[in-house]
């Protein structure tokens, strides 16, 4: 079988927008130039998923970490450049989703999660959490002294900041969140909340005040991701509903479709509409010049 698409042009119903489809949780780093995503794993296995780090434009990807008995999600490249964050864990319900199920609240821990840090060579690595919670999705601040992350377990569930020099942890949500990103201007963090059974795109300070729910429509709305400027915000909504999906795999769910908005809500522009599952999306930044 051959390897997963490292990056592929594909097509875009707004032509200001270009797309390229790629594998799983991409994340540029700040020249553009390099974006790192996760590697699924070999074969039938369903634990040692990778990070590997890819070149844009190529189809080609080094592998920089890989745990044969863990998998590992969400990787986030730092503001500076020099470092990637990312989960270890199982996170089951992610790589084998449709024998896994969560039937109870707690059946979302799946035995914890951590946090780990790694240098963009490989080397470094290092986990920054731990206890009994389930954590994922880190994402560095502007400034590359804070991390916010979801988590949730026994100790609690939502949103927290870590300062990654002292590890001191501080509560910013205790609802049902996740995905969270730190805005590249460093005044917003932007996450989904489920809200009446479906998850909803919120943005919030740094400190968890002046909270802001920022779409309403039926069906998720979630991965997202800040243009570089931060003035815009890129997500996968299965608003549109059902298509023709169900003719290719039994996903209970209508696929989501790319669409972008400006970082207060307003402006919405719908950038894919097919029978395919778009979600996960990345901006990348300009070149900068050599």
């Amino acid at each position: 079988m051959a390897p997963p698409t490292s990056w592929l042009k594909y097509f875009s119903r707004n032509p200001d927008y270009e797309l390229a489809f790629t594998s799983l949780l991409p994340s540029f780093n700040p020249s553009g130039d390099r974006f790192v995503i996760v590697g699924r794993p070999d074969g039938t296995n369903i634990l040692g998923s990778s990070i590997q780090v890819v070149t844009p434009g190529t189809n080609t990807a080094t592998t920089i970490y890989k745990d044969d008995k863990r998998n590992v999600l969400g990787p986030q490249w730092s503001p500076a450049g020099d470092r990637i964050l990312f989960g270890v864990g199982t996170y089951e319900t992610f790589f084998n989703g449709f024998a896994h199920r969560l039937m109870q609240p707690e059946d979302r821990r799946e035995g914890g999660a951590q946090l780990a840090v790694i240098s963009p060579d490989g080397s470094g690595f290092r986990e920054i959490t731990k206890g009994a919670n389930n954590n994922g999705f880190p994402s560095m601040a502007p400034d590359g002294k804070r991390m916010v992350y979801r988590t949730f377990g026994p100790d609690g569930e939502g949103l927290r900041i870590m300062n990654i020099d002292t590890g001191a942890v501080t509560t910013l949500t205790t609802d049902y969140d996740n995905f969270p990103i730190s805005s590249p201007r460093g005044d917003r963090i932007v996450f989904s909340r489920v809200v009446n059974g479906d998850y909803e795109i919120y943005t919030m300070a740094p400190d968890g005040s002046g909270v802001k729910r920022l779409t309403s429509a039926i069906g998720n709305d979630a991965h997202q991701g800040w243009s570089p400027d931060g003035a815009h915000i890129v997500f996968a909504s299965s608003r549109m509903g059902f298509k023709d999906e169900g003719a290719y795999t039994d996903a209970p769910q209508p696929y989501g479709e790319l669409f972008v908005m400006r970082a207060d809500g307003s402006g919405l522009v719908q950038l894919t509409d097919n029978q395919w599952e778009e979600g996960s999306p990345a901006w990348r930044p300009r070149l900068r010049a050599q």
